[in-house]
Formats: C-alpha cells, structure tokens, sequence
C-alpha cells in the first residue's frame, strides 16, 4: 500500500511534465513538418567545397593581414586565429575562445573584407527547442528536467511493484 501510495504521489507531477513535454514534441514536430525541414542528423547537407591550400607566401600574408585586424579590434582579445578553407572562399577568423557562438570577427582572405554573419532568428521553431529541453529557465530548468526523468524512473519501478504483488495475490497477470 505505501507503494501505492509514492506511485500516485510522483505520478501526479510526472504526467504534468510529460503533458508538457508531449505536447511542445508535437508542436516542434509540425513546425519543422511547416518548414520542410529533416530531424536533426537526418538528410545531412553534403559537405561544403573544400579550397585548396594556398602557397606559404600566401598563409603568412593572410595571417598578417587576420593579425592586424585582430589588433584593431580591442573589443575581442583575440584567443585563436583560424584560416577557414572550407565554403565558397577561404576566411580568416579571429575569435575570442569559448563554446560556439563565442564573439569573433571574420574577414575574406583575398580581398579583406569584413563579413558579418547574420544573427539566427528567434523564431516558434527555437523558443520551442527550448522549452521542450528545459533551457529556457537556465539551470533549474536542467535540475527540474533531471528530478522528472527520475520521477518517472521511480513511477516505473513502483508500478512494475504494484503490478507484481496484484499479479500474485490474484494469480492472473492482467487487470480484469
């Protein structure tokens, strides 16, 4: 009985939270349905055109070149230099370190010119990416997903005990 009794307990806020969790799915399932759009990892774009490795004359006059704007920008504090062969034209870029998204600052490699990268728009797609993974409430958001997913750990086990012992008392398997 006291099984019973956690069981009900935890499973109160668990089918909330799985409410929750079906109902963003469903609705991050339709929007990319509306956008045309793969799942993550499925239908991988081909990889982009690669450039071929310019001349040792060339390297050192583009990492002059990057060095040089890096130190023009005083906002950055530049931590890595990178020459980037990868795309429709090789770009050098100056980043301040850090995970992705990190400030840097991008500049064509032949002719110096800066590129700016346009910002990813904040659009229902994102917002739901993040309340369906709980990032929108930071860190409590991550505690609380972690507490659920125990929860309904918890709710599996509890409930594989209570069926086992009605199992047993009525000597049939299944409810009637």
């Amino acid at each position: 009985m006291l099984l019973r009794r956690w069981h009900r307990w935890i499973a109160l806020p668990a089918g909330l939270f799985l409410m929750f969790i079906a109902a963003t799915g469903v609705l991050l399932h339709l929007d990319m349905m509306r956008l045309g759009q793969t799942p993550p990892g499925h239908g991988a774009p081909p990889p982009p055109q690669v450039q071929p490795l310019p001349s040792n004359a060339e390297l050192s006059a583009m990492i002059g070149r990057l060095a040089d704007e890096a130190r023009k920008n005083s906002e950055l504090a530049p931590q890595s230099l990178q020459i980037v062969l990868a795309g429709p034209r090789i770009t050098l870029v100056a980043g301040s370190g850090g995970p992705p998204g990190s400030p840097q600052t991008k500049f064509d490699a032949v002719t110096g010119e800066r590129i700016i990268d346009p910002p990813p728009p904040a659009d229902f797609h994102y917002v739901l990416q993040d309340l369906h993974a709980g990032y929108f409430a930071g860190w409590a958001g991550r505690i609380i997903s972690i507490l659920c997913g125990l929860s309904l750990f918890t709710l599996a086990l509890t409930g594989l005990q209570v069926w086992w012992e009605m199992a047993r008392r009525k000597k049939h398997p299944f409810w009637k």
